[in-house]
């Protein structure tokens, strides 16, 4: 048994990178993961919303032999491989952008968010970026920068880009409707910035980080109509929303909008590092030569895994069980937020779902305290959860999207056995 507080990991780790589960874990299948000890978790963390396809998904280890049996990597800009392209072509025809799009390899979401941003300025020429209040991107400088959420992401790291500028993002359980946002972005975009001076507004369709708190068709609608007026680059961070995460094959489809330029990672690659920049074809062509590129990016073996995730969505219906995943999880978590006092909101596209824990409905006053509690609950009852929001007073589920009926509801039950 591995105890954290005396072992080998706190003497080989940063303080800043301990674990939240306090054994080694083992084993993992589809939905489920065991630790060292042999116990079994329901694993709703997923690798912070990697494994929407779960855990060594049958055609993602299928992929990634079948390419360990021929070469392990190859820098795309030298040597290409058709793993790599196969992937782009596949991300070009799916994604919903009614245009030609080209897309470029990396490794993470924050390598993403920053060539989005690098991309869409060489384009416009111009400097500012506009993101939002709670918005997480990353953790590189950039990134950080970009990165609406100060604690712990941002404290002690500035200063920060002085070209990005946050602005409010709609969160109507605290007040800050729509039209409050639009008017405060509106304002700030007539008063402290010069439209033509902004490159982009980069957003998630909904927030990660920031409380799982979903942004409505009218308000990105109103941004698209912002960034066309102004000549300003949308651009969507779907690291987290992509692959089917909000019960859409992409968060766009929820609100009927079209980015310029969009992020995607985690659930890309079943838990192989990739990521990807797409983007209108004549924005991603005005590039020089050499001007963006990866050693990493584009790893045969990971691009290998993301071909077997996509086979996976066009063959097992999996976005048919976001639905199913949906109904079970927001009927069950209603009829506990009805018989609890100290749930205050449960929101989300699809199965990505917050449950947003106070003192009580009346107050509304976040109370981390009590999500740590019912956290502990549900770890010690087989069920992996982690919270976020800008007070940590917001429970998340992520867990794949393949995740069975049966341990949907037993999920559910656990978590209703927790709240203490």
């Amino acid at each position: 048994m591995v105890n954290l507080l005396n072992n080998e990991i706190i003497s080989n780790v940063p303080n800043a990178w301990l674990s939240s589960l306090e054994n080694y874990i083992t084993k993992g299948k589809n939905a489920e993961i065991w630790d060292s000890t042999g116990k079994r978790y329901l694993d709703y963390v997923g690798g912070y919303a990697v494994l929407n396809t779960g855990h060594l998904h049958p055609r993602v280890v299928k992929k990634v032999r079948e390419q360990l049996d021929n070469f392990s990597h190859s820098c795309f800009a030298y040597a290409p491989h058709e793993n790599a392209v196969n992937v782009c072509n596949e991300l070009n025809n799916r994604y919903p952008i009614n245009d030609s799009t080209k897309t470029f390899l990396v490794n993470s979401g924050a390598e993403a968010v920053e060539n989005a941003v690098k991309i869409a300025r060489y384009f416009t020429g111009r400097k500012s970026i506009i993101s939002f209040n709670g918005g997480f991107h990353g953790r590189t400088y950039l990134a950080m920068g970009l990165t609406g959420k100060d604690k712990p992401y941002k404290q002690g790291f500035g200063p920060f880009p002085d070209f990005v500028h946050h602005t409010e993002y709609p969160y109507e359980y605290r007040g800050i409707t729509d039209e409050l946002a639009i008017e405060k972005l509106d304002t700030y975009l007539n008063t402290a910035l010069n439209p033509n001076e902004v490159a982009a507004i980069v957003i998630e369709i909904q927030l990660g980080e920031g409380g799982y708190i979903p942004a409505s068709g009218t308000f990105i609608q109103h941004l698209r109509k912002v960034c066309d007026e102004n000549g300003i680059l949308l651009i969507f961070d779907e690291v987290q929303t992509g692959f089917g995460r909000t019960g859409k094959m992409f968060g766009a489809e929820n609100v009927d909008v079209e980015p310029d330029i969009v992020t995607l990672a985690k659930g890309i690659a079943g838990g192989f590092p990739l990521a990807a920049v797409l983007g209108r074809s004549h924005i991603m062509d005005s590039i020089h030569d050499a001007g963006i590129g990866s050693t990493f990016g584009a790893s045969p073996v990971s691009c290998a895994a993301s071909l077997g995730v996509l086979e996976a969505f066009d063959n097992e219906d999996i976005i048919s069980n976001t639905k199913i995943q949906e109904k079970i999880m927001k009927d069950a978590l209603n009829a506990m937020m009805d018989s609890c006092d100290f749930i205050g909101d449960i929101r989300g596209y699809g199965p990505m779902i917050g449950v947003e824990i106070v003192e009580s409905k009346i107050s509304k006053i976040p109370d981390k305290s009590k999500v740590n509690k019912i956290l502990d609950q549900c770890k010690e009852n087989g069920l992996l959860l982690v919270s976020c929001g800008q007070e940590g007073n917001v429970i998340r589920f992520m867990g794949p999207l393949t995740t069975p009926q049966n341990q949907v509801e037993e999920a559910m039950e656990i978590f209703k056995n927790s709240l203490v």
